[in-house]
């Protein structure tokens, strides 16, 4: 290894190697982080990772160490995936080996100093999809899903719903190859995910774009296979290390979504929002005026939450969350919507529990409107910040939380869609 390269390695082992995803309101969607020792479980609910900093050295069980890792990923049913270095030594592969993991092929681990990486002139680089509608999105995702392995596929960065892009080479008026890329949040490092092919011009592209983001990245990581590695190299990347993903899977089937998803333009966020408006007859226009309240359905007073912080809204998501819980199905669908902005779907039997993802729903906000529905449409709340009012519909749910939320609230204000009369207005 060369003194350059030892530099990248280092910088890389110190700020990536063994570092949790980040926690909090930005952590990647649906997961759920856990520790063993040196060790860090991240549970993604259709799969998990194990990832560390060097165990070289350190006085451990590693048979154990592994085989307590499969345990934990044998509960939930996640096929695991364990990254090993060629820096790590003989001992963690055969821990590995002899606990039934199966190496898949290695890649060479290269890092670039993005002030090293040269230009290419003339190239046709879009940034893809930023603005791009779904068809054009779904070709790049079919491209990306027939790539050789690398650092991360592109299907894992869009569930994440955090910093990344994809870039696309264009040449007569079609994409020629991909590539993706996501900020390492907190690191000087913008890591490559995967490209389709082995192309200078998207490498460039790449550091063309670390310079317009809002995450100002001074390196550029990628793991390629082998016949990636002369472009990286002839790009201005080092070779570092060499990774190796060893993979296990435990017996039954695990879970084909994550439990809890962001969304943006996806046909999916636009069906249900198509139903919803139609079924209860509201748009974005009317949504000032409420929802066709169905027949079970409780409206109460929201008056008293005075700011976003107020303990007593923190109280109401609490108990709402429990009774979506309660009487969520395996396989439901919960999606919290606003007009024109992005949001989420999430199985509530599998987020906001113990050793589960956190709760991504929302029944009311202080100065938006907003929906919480199932995606059969049987049962959510609709929260009006304009009249102030929370509206709990399904008559599963309404049971769950109608008394908890009188006795937090005091005042309802409709039942089955008509007034009861307890709050006094202006007007007839």
């Amino acid at each position: 290894m060369t003194a350059t390269s030892a530099l990248l390695w280092a910088g890389y082992e110190s700020q990536i190697r063994g570092a949790a995803p980040p926690e909090g309101p930005w952590e990647p969607w649906g997961t759920w982080v856990e520790r063993d020792g040196p060790l860090v479980r991240v549970h993604h609910g259709t799969h998990g990772t194990v990832v560390h900093a060097s165990l070289v050295g350190a006085d451990l069980d590693l048979d154990g160490l592994v085989r307590r890792q499969q345990a934990a990923f044998a509960e939930r049913v996640e096929p695991v995936e364990w990254k090993v270095y060629d820096h790590d030594g003989p001992a963690l592969p055969a821990a590995l080996s002899a606990a039934g993991f199966t190496p898949g092929p290695p890649r060479a681990l290269l890092i670039a100093d993005v002030a090293d990486v040269p230009a290419c002139p003339g190239a046709v680089v879009r940034s893809h999809f930023a603005g791009q509608d779904e068809p054009r999105r779904e070709s790049v995702r079919r491209m990306a899903a027939d790539a050789p392995e690398q650092r991360r596929a592109l299907a894992e960065l869009e569930a994440d719903g955090q910093n990344w892009e994809a870039l696309v080479l264009e040449g007569a008026g079609r994409v020629v190859d991909v590539l993706w890329l996501e900020a390492v949040r907190d690191t000087d490092f913008t890591a490559i995910g995967g490209t389709t092919g082995p192309r200078p011009e998207l490498l460039d592209a790449a550091v063309a774009f670390c310079s317009r983001w809002s995450v100002r990245s001074t390196r550029l990581v990628a793991e390629a296979p082998a016949a990636f590695v002369p472009a990286h190299l002839a790009a201005g990347f080092h070779e570092a290390a060499r990774v190796t993903t060893y993979r296990w899977a435990p017996p039954g089937e695990p879970a084909r979504e994550r439990p809890s998803r962001r969304l943006l333009s996806e046909p999916e966020h636009d069906e249900i929002w198509k139903r919803f408006e139609e079924r209860f007859e509201v748009t974005y226009e009317t949504a000032y005026d409420g929802i066709a309240e169905p027949p079970g359905s409780v409206a109460f007073h929201m008056a008293a939450v005075d700011h976003p912080q107020d303990p007593l809204l923190a109280e109401v998501e609490r108990v709402i969350a429990r009774g979506l819980r309660a009487c969520g199905r395996p396989g439901d669908r919960l999606y919290r919507l606003k007009w024109y902005i992005s949001g989420s779907r999430c199985d509530p039997t599998r987020v906001g529990g113990p050793g589960q993802p956190r709760w991504v729903g929302c029944s009311y906000l202080v100065d938006e409107n907003v929906v919480q529905v199932s995606g059969d449409l049987r049962m959510g709340t609709y929260g009006n910040f304009r009249e102030e009012s929370l509206c709990v519909f399904g008559p599963d749910l309404v049971a769950e939380v109608e008394a908890e939320l009188t006795a937090l609230l005091g005042t309802v204000l409709r039942r089955d869609g008509r007034p009861v009369g307890n709050v006094w207005s202006f007007g007839p």
